[in-house]
């Protein structure tokens, strides 16, 4: 089919179905997601029809983070992609979907250094943001059209790039009376405001900091490798203090003082500021540092702490509801920190008003995949700080 006939027969379509596909900072899976959708923006509908996390092999694993810390060269970031892609083709395969109109995949990041020049200078301030896993492998394997790339084209207006997220909370999880925060805790920590029956330059986004990334860290650190997470915070609650010491010098990075649009990666809270931490910390390691779950507990307070800093100072008001996703939810010691520190506030999941936080992003690339099909712009202005509206994504066919 050709492109023209394939648009507009996707258009005429009462529903589609699209496969979302994720891969995040730790790299640990790639979550795939089916999802019938009808509508665009506020009128979006979507189904998800069934979910999975397919393994990432560990040596190409391994290669990613490496690339993500800057090891590496061309050739290699080529090979990689590739690599990576024939990973996402399994995960589709394994998703045993059937016959779908299209597939959005996110990629893999392994660099995200966004925009620091404001838009009216004319965009393109500087930023770039690379997510790889070649979609013409994807197309050519799957032999349909592949919706892939969705950052680039907000950088290149000016924009950060990130968080795109919340153009989909505003579809799907805009509330016609209470003010919510929806928060996502992967890698990085992001949040998305909707006042109640929120228009699209009334929603604020922005990423709140350090989500499980130092944390996932200090666990494989603290195990000598043997966990990549703190499975169900067990580290973090086997003691009864964080270092106060080096959680004041935590609050102090710079990034929780910048005002938003703003968005993090690796560059502000990967390896080198995991090693800053451990400088900061060993040689008090006689006074402060009793064991190795202390910093598993110091750092997660931190996560907790960054998440209501953002919202006390960058928040028009207080939520009247916060619904937390990604794996942070499922960190017990996490989500008692953030309830202790929101009280009264209600801190529910996903998972709390009928949606799976595992599936949650690869479905909102669906969401986003489906405003490209339609031609519409689907990055907010008001989050990602780009001069204009545009259309995200670029896609390839078979």
């Amino acid at each position: 089919m050709r492109p023209a006939e394939f648009f507009a027969e996707y258009a005429a379509k009462p529903e589609r179905l699209l496969v979302g596909l994720m891969s995040g900072t730790s790299v640990d899976g790639v979550d795939a997601a089916l999802v019938k959708i009808s509508g665009n923006g506020r009128e979006t509908k979507v189904e998800l029809l069934k979910a999975i996390e397919h393994p990432i092999p560990d040596t190409l694993r391994q290669r990613v983070l490496a690339l993500s810390h800057g090891e590496g060269n061309a050739e290699e970031v080529s090979k990689v992609s590739m690599a990576l892609a024939e990973v996402f083709v399994e995960a589709v395969e394994a998703l045993d979907a059937g016959t779908v109109d299209a597939v959005a995949s996110h990629g893999q990041t392994i660099s995200h250094t966004p925009n620091t020049i404001s838009p009216s200078l004319g965009g393109g301030g500087g930023g770039s943001t690379l997510q790889i896993g070649n979609p013409a492998v994807l197309a050519q394997r799957l032999g349909v059209p592949i919706v892939s790339d969705f950052r680039s084209a907000d950088v290149a207006v000016g924009g950060q790039g990130a968080p795109l997220v919340p153009y989909v909370d505003w579809c799907l999880l805009t509330h016609p009376t209470k003010a919510r925060a929806v928060q996502n805790i992967g890698g990085i920590g992001n949040v998305t405001f909707l006042p109640p029956n929120a228009t699209q330059d009334q929603v604020i986004g922005f990423d709140t900091g350090p989500g499980n990334m130092l944390m996932d860290r200090a666990a494989q650190w603290a195990t000598d490798g043997q966990l990549r997470c703190d499975r169900d915070g067990q580290l973090a609650l086997a003691v009864k203090e964080p270092d106060y010491d080096l959680l004041d010098w935590l609050l102090e990075h710079p990034f929780l003082a910048q005002k938003p649009p703003k968005s993090a990666g690796r560059e502000e809270f990967g390896e080198v500021t995991f090693e800053l931490i451990l400088k900061h910390a060993l040689p008090r390691s006689a006074r402060v540092m009793q064991s190795k779950s202390n910093l598993l507990r110091t750092l997660t307070w931190f996560t907790a702490l960054s998440i209501q800093d953002a919202y006390e100072r960058y928040l028009p008001r207080m939520p009247d509801e916060v619904i937390v996703g990604g794996g942070g939810a499922r960190n017990p010691a996490l989500m008692t920190f953030l309830r202790s520190k929101l009280d009264p506030i209600p801190v529910l999941t996903h998972e709390d008003i009928g949606m799976n936080g595992d599936a949650k992003e690869a479905l909102a690339f669906c969401v986003l995949a489906n405003e490209t099909l339609l031609g519409n712009p689907a990055n907010l202005p008001s989050v990602t700080g780009a001069a204009r509206q545009v259309t995200l994504g670029s896609v390839m066919f078979p």
